[in-house]
């Protein structure tokens, strides 16, 4: 039988040399078949002679159903082989893909790839719950923060930017804390006169650019004179009026911190 089925695929090799489009006619599709049906032959084992004939499929499968391994290898040997006389550079796109992974030695069947990828989809799934978990947890801290510094420091509003109004907060809370220990430093002496109504502190001008506060009318008349002398006189009266309080407190934070 293997000399048979030799054979006939030096006859198919030689016919496909001689005839063009040889793998599009009938013979060529007999001959395949024949060349199968040898390789059938050769791969099924010999029955014994006393022991009943058994299909090796299983039962109510069709014959199809029933091949081995070593069988579908050789058809998909077989159709390859056909590509390289009807279309070569397919035929030598699957050689090199085929080399590639043979050198990679880590041929996995695609069942045990799926189940290897729920594997991994279900880790980053605990990742990702674990991360929101987190973030959850930090929202809650962070809220618990700002409504703590809200209730400690009321007179400043809220405003649209959250931690910038809650950094004025913790300006103005550690420049009261200052107030009282150099009050209590100096019982016996004359306490000292508080600035002047119309002069903003700092703490109360990064309040105000953080839109949490406002000036006073003395204060902001004050601050429009500060803000044109800081700015080079580039604005009028009227146009700083205009941008309002929390712009005039940052061009003078700005102006300070630049000079």
């Amino acid at each position: 039988m293997t000399d048979l089925r030799s054979l006939l695929i030096d006859c198919r090799i030689e016919l496909r040399k001689l005839a063009r489009d040889f793998q599009k006619t009938e013979l060529c599709e007999r001959l395949d078949l024949a060349i199968q049906a040898q390789s059938n032959a050769k791969a099924a084992p010999a029955p014994a002679a006393d022991a009943p004939a058994v299909n090796e499929a299983a039962p109510g499968l069709a014959p199809e159903k029933g091949q081995t391994v070593s069988q579908v290898a050789l058809a998909w040997q077989t159709a390859v082989r056909d590509l390289k006389f009807s279309d070569p550079a397919i035929y030598a796109r699957l050689g090199e893909k085929v080399m590639r992974l043979l050198a990679a030695r880590t041929l996995v069947d695609p069942a045990t790839e799926i189940v290897q990828l729920e594997k991994q989809v279900a880790e980053l799934r605990q990742a990702m719950d674990a991360q929101l978990r987190d973030q959850q947890a930090m929202a809650t801290e962070r809220d618990a923060l700002l409504g703590s510094l809200a209730q400690a420091v009321p007179t400043l509003k809220d405003s649209g930017d959250r931690l910038a109004v809650a950094l004025a907060r913790v300006a103005w809370l550690k420049a009261e804390a200052a107030k009282a220990t150099a009050a209590l430093a100096q019982p016996s002496a004359q306490r000292a006169p508080e600035p002047q109504d119309t002069v903003p502190s700092p703490e109360l001008l990064a309040a105000v650019s953080a839109g949490a506060a406002t000036f006073t009318r003395e204060q902001r008349e004050w601050c429009v004179g500060e803000a044109m002398v800081l700015t080079g006189f580039q604005f009028t009266p009227v146009e700083l009026l205009e941008k309002g309080d929390a712009n005039i407190a940052k061009l003078i934070l700005q102006a300070r911190q630049g000079g």
